[in-house]
């Protein structure tokens, strides 16, 4: 295991290609401006560091939400304008944060409510603690905070999205599962585990062929099928002039485990 370079409100951990990253803001892990920027540096963190195939974001132990959302004292300091400019900053960091070019993993082991909810959905993947509960408590404050929209994306049902921004209630982890967003439900003490055994998982496939379905993936996501498909035959073509596309097949058809040198 490998530590990282301290950033404020984050833990940064190495292991086995896959970096676990820990979000440490007593109590609730709202998330102010300086979390955000904080977390910039995490991605740009990631971002520069080969050894990274897989991102894990989890919360401490004893913490009392995975990431619970906005930081309410910061909201009563906003007016029109200041809000304009606080959802331009999150936004182009969460933008970033959906394009990280790894894989992430969201650890959910505790409560994910508002922006917990939306940072959760910009993964690829989610396990889930029984006991943990999503929600979109905006209308409660309110506000709006695009809720649907970030929702709407994963083809998740529309009435589903509309009741949960319509009314904030909590939803079960089991509920989200059974509509597609959650992809594994386990017992709290299992979440992080679980987690780094998809996270390895990934980390010992090909980098460049991951990073290339991530990126196709995540054009289908905004710019729909057909320029989407066209992005990843392109990918692909790229991919087949690199080093691991031949030593992959090769390692198949020898019936022996691949060594993958690319990026």
């Amino acid at each position: 295991m490998v530590t990282s370079p301290a950033i404020e409100f984050f833990h940064i951990e190495l292991r086995n290609g896959v970096a676990l990253v820990t979000i440490d803001r007593p109590p609730v892990n709202a998330m102010s401006r300086e979390v955000y920027e904080s977390l910039d540096r995490v991605i740009d963190h990631i971002e520069a560091t080969e050894e990274i195939r897989a991102v894990v974001l989890a919360c401490k132990a004893e913490a009392r939400a995975w990431i619970g959302g906005g930081d309410l004292n910061e909201f009563l300091t906003l007016n029109s304008e200041t809000r304009r400019d606080r959802h331009a900053y999150v936004e182009s960091v969460t933008d970033r944060f959906y394009n990280l070019s790894c894989p992430t993993i969201a650890a959910v082991s505790m409560p994910a409510p508002g922006g917990g909810m939306v940072i959760a959905s910009f993964c690829d993947i989610i396990v889930a603690a029984d006991t943990a509960f999503f929600s979109m408590p905006e209308v409660d404050r309110s506000l709006t905070g695009g809720a649907g929209a970030y929702l709407l994306r994963l083809h998740l049902p529309v009435p589903f999205i509309r009741e949960m921004i319509l009314t904030g209630r909590k939803v079960s982890a089991k509920e989200l599962h059974d509509v597609g967003f959650v992809n594994y439900v386990v017992p709290k003490d299992g979440v992080l585990s679980k987690a780094f055994e998809i996270a390895e998982a990934i980390a010992a496939k090909s980098a460049a062929a991951v990073r290339a379905i991530k990126k196709s993936a995540n054009l289908m996501d905004r710019a729909g099928w057909d320029e989407g498909r066209a992005a990843a035959h392109k990918l692909s073509e790229t991919l087949v002039d690199g080093p691991d596309y031949k030593e992959a097949i090769s390692a198949f058809l020898e019936r022996r485990k691949p060594s993958f040198t690319g990026r």
